[in-house]
């Protein structure tokens, strides 16, 4: 079944389905003699396969990654500022001042949650099938394997974010309603790391046209790489992204571009994209509404451009500051522009506002029907990489530009990582991948030696630069242990406070310590 182009077949009792929280015991003890239930459904593998299709569902839910996703992880790191049509849950990141009680904090927990409920779902009936009728049936392995991908993201995300979380493993929850948080962290990311591993020996290298978008046993490789990286487990996580060099390679430079639009997507760059297609029916269209899987649209279509347009709601904007980040010194000391800075953001060149440097591209519309190459005149900056502004007039609320999880440029600069931070620090290997990099974009590459420390300040740059939007940044310097002394100085130049240091972890939601009886309120009030 094609994941982006056709809606998907919920059949399952999971239609109805209003997942509050982690678990809920009325979901358990749901019996309803009018409806279907695991007990007469779940018998084939095209069901198996539906019920694995739902679990993809569950990413669009909660208006995360057609919503909050983009701006909360951008605002934390400065990537992207507020108009005064900002959304309101979304501005507390921006200031590091949101708390348990926050929709966007309880939405991504709630997400990852429906998430694992799906694949513990699919997971069980699909190994009671093979455990009934063989282990041959391809659909059905392919279905588990997917399950395990999508739970162990799920819990890769509430490890990171969260930390000791509750553990659900299978989708019967008796006795286990009220789940305590696992005794450490550790225990989490080991359940992540089984699921990749599970997921890596049967999803297929890649999949028909039909079926594009579907996780591979790539996707599954990179994450556990990425992982691995994480956890400062270096040698493993380079042994796994070294299996995906003869199945990915970067765009040319003149696609760049084309990575975050709606013409090019799940290219040979691409290892996993969520999904989105332009849709234009009845309902609410750009997240599943508030009935969430009662919904009779399965709406499949992102805000994200529409809120960092100028042209659209204009939320948010492209950061003064950040576009210097595109200016430093080339080997010999001279000054120099990063080419990507006119393929990340819009400035217009006649000194509107405070930019007068043309660094950013100062015409948009370029690709438009006639008259095309119309001038940028706005007064704030704009993000250019994200938007459909080189084709469009205007930005609609439907678009289906893909959220791109991972992509190869990123699996080189984790490499370069891994050789830096890793046993030996191999500095000329990482400036290897790193010029790969910058070598696809037309940047000069780095052919001065330089000591681990210096390399290390030029993956920061280079990670920065290239996937800018991309919603990294905030995790790469939480991982890196430079968040506050990084943000703080930015946080004090927008009228906010230094950062408290307990923002490195997000709260447990209030909601699931109200509910989940056996969770307790955390020892710090927070996490």
């Amino acid at each position: 079944m094609n994941y982006k182009k056709n809606i998907f077949i919920v059949k399952c009792l999971l239609v109805g389905v209003f997942f509050t929280v982690s678990c809920n015991s009325d979901i358990l003890n749901y019996d309803d003699p009018n409806n279907i239930d695991t007990q007469t459904y779940f018998k084939t593998p095209e069901q198996i396969r539906e019920a694995a299709n739902a679990t993809y569902v569950g990413i669009l839910t909660e208006r995360m990654f057609g919503g909050y996703w983009h701006s909360m992880f951008d605002v934390m790191v400065n990537e992207a500022a507020p108009t005064a049509n900002a959304e309101a849950v979304v501005i507390p990141f921006w200031r590091f001042e949101y708390n348990s009680s926050n929709q966007a904090i309880l939405n991504l927990w709630r997400m990852c949650y429906r998430i694992i409920l799906r694949a513990n779902l699919t997971i069980d009936m699909g190994e009671a099938y093979l455990a009934e009728h063989g282990d041959e049936n391809e659909m059905v392995k392919q279905s588990i394997g997917e399950a395990h991908f999508l739970r162990g993201w799920a819990y890769w995300q509430l490890a990171f974010h969260y930390g000791r979380v509750p553990l659900r493993l299978t989708y019967e929850q008796g006795g286990n309603e009220h789940a305590p948080r696992a005794n450490t962290v550790e225990e989490v990311w080991e359940v992540a790391e089984a699921d990749f591993k599970a997921a890596q020996t049967v999803l297929p290298v890649s999949w028909d046209s039909k079926s594009i978008g579907r996780a591979t046993s790539g996707a599954a490789t990179g994450f556990l790489g990425k992982l691995y990286l994480y956890t400062k487990k270096y040698a493993e996580a380079e042994a796994e992204f070294a299996k995906m060099t003869p199945n990915y390679s970067l765009l040319p430079g003149d696609q760049w571009l084309d990575l975050f639009g709606e013409a090019r997507q799940n290219g040979v760059e691409s290892v996993f994209e969520i999904q989105f297609q332009h849709y234009n029916g009845e309902g609410t269209s750009w997240y599943l509404n508030d009935l969430e899987d009662a919904a009779t649209v399965y709406s499949r279509n992102t805000m994200h451009p529409r809120l960092y347009s100028w042209a659209g709601w204009n939320n948010w904007y492209f950061p003064a500051k950040r576009k210097y980040d595109f200016i430093y010194a080339d080997e010999a000391g001279n000054e120099y522009i990063d080419p990507r800075a006119a393929l990340t953001f819009y400035e217009p060149a006649d000194g509107i506002g405070d930019d007068t440097d043309g660094i950013g591209d100062d015409t948009w519309c370029d690709f438009c029907p006639a008259p095309g190459g119309r001038p940028f005149t706005q007064t704030n900056l704009s993000y250019k990489k994200i938007l459909n502004a080189e084709y469009k007039v205007s930005e609609d609320a439907l678009a289906s530009n893909n959220n791109v999880q991972m992509r190869y440029a990123d699996v080189l600069l984790m490499r370069a990582e891994c050789a830096l931070l890793g046993p030996g620090s191999d500095v000329a290997k990482a400036l290897g991948f790193i010029n790969e990099v910058r070598r696809r974009i037309g940047a000069f590459e780095y052919q001065r030696t330089y000591t681990a420390d210096q390399a290390f300040e030029l993956l920061v740059r280079e990670r920065n630069l290239e996937l800018m939007g991309e919603h990294h940044r905030f995790n790469d310097l939480k991982r890196w242990g430079i968040l506050k002394e990084t943000m703080d100085p930015e946080l004090i130049a927008n009228g906010a406070t230094p950062m408290d240091p307990k923002y490195y972890m997000f709260p447990i939601p209030l909601q699931e310590i109200e509910v989940n009886l056996a969770i307790e309120t955390p020892e710090n009030g927070w996490n």
